[in-house]
């Protein structure tokens, strides 16, 4: 009798393992598709929160999805693309994928910010992100100086961050 039970022991077991294993497998980091990384692999920096909005130059690193906690990392990457300045008059200016680019901002002292008439001064074919950047541009409502940089939101579970250049 006493074999019985070992071996209904041992089943037991055996079963409990072969519906462990699927759970546990859901527990691995998800593969990400090309071009996003992880909100979490962004290294923070406490001192971006002291750098001022304005006269800052902010270099786009991506679109954050903010439920996924996902960036899909802004296309053409260069040293030249993607880049933005809030004046004290108003103005922003800065680079897109291809172009220079010129819009107007508005701030209150709430984290409210709108920006306008966001576009490309110049006239190359924008590549990549660049359209999508500038329509995201002309959709934000507000801002937000984090640890992982500047963030442009334009939507309410999305937008755009940026790091000091």
């Amino acid at each position: 009798m006493k074999k019985v039970v070992v071996f209904k022991n041992r089943w037991m077991v055996l079963v409990g393992m072969v519906f462990l294993i699927p759970i546990l497998g859901g527990c691995q980091d998800e593969e990400l598709p090309e071009g996003e990384i992880r909100l979490s692999q962004i290294p923070d920096n406490p001192d971006y929160t002291s750098l001022p909005l304005i006269g800052t130059t902010w270099k786009l690193i991506g679109f954050v999805d903010e439920q996924r906690k996902r960036v899909k990392l802004a296309e053409p990457e260069g040293e030249s693309s993607f880049l933005l300045t809030f004046k004290e008059n108003g103005d922003l200016s800065g680079l897109t994928s291809t172009n220079t680019a010129f819009g107007k901002f508005f701030l209150d002292n709430e984290n409210l910010l709108k920006i306008s008439r966001f576009n490309h001064l110049t006239k190359i074919n924008e590549l990549f992100d660049g359209r999508y950047y500038i329509e995201s541009m002309n959709k934000v409502f507000s801002f937000n100086l984090s640890p992982k940089g500047l963030a442009l939101y334009y939507d309410s579970q999305k937008f755009m961050l940026f790091k000091p250049q």
